[in-house]
């Protein structure tokens, strides 16, 4: 019944890190279209000023100069932020997760093996 319920929350995890991804890399694309066509930059320029300014790292070398993109950097830079941190969140929670199991099975197996020399018969 454990590895079932493990199997369940892990297949649950990864779907929602995949869900999550998806959803932010289709804000991105989002942002930098309308970016693009709305300030005139560059697909280059709008998709690094979509990424810097959604990851909060924006060096201010791009500036927004359009009355239309202020305000839909009003909408969409508090979601784009917000889903941006919880999908690196989770992906690292997966990772930590997973270095835990693998440090766990090692440990289990040092066990093991310790147990192992301790039964072994002595001369």
């Amino acid at each position: 019944m454990g590895r079932i319920l493990n199997w369940s929350i892990q297949l649950q995890l990864e779907s929602a890190v995949i869900l999550g991804v998806v959803v932010l890399v289709g804000l991105v694309a989002l942002c930098t279209v309308f970016v693009h066509f709305e300030e005139g930059w560059t697909w280059v320029d709008a998709a690094y000023f979509a990424i810097t300014s959604t990851t909060t790292v924006s060096y201010g070398d791009l500036i927004p100069k359009h009355e239309a993109t202020k305000i839909f950097l009003i909408f969409y830079l508090p979601i784009g932020i917000g889903v941006g941190f919880t999908v690196l969140a989770s992906i690292g929670a997966k990772l930590i997760a997973a270095q835990r199991i693998r440090l766990e099975h090692t440990r289990d197996s040092l066990r093991e093996r310790s147990d192992r020399k301790d039964d072994a018969p002595k001369h």
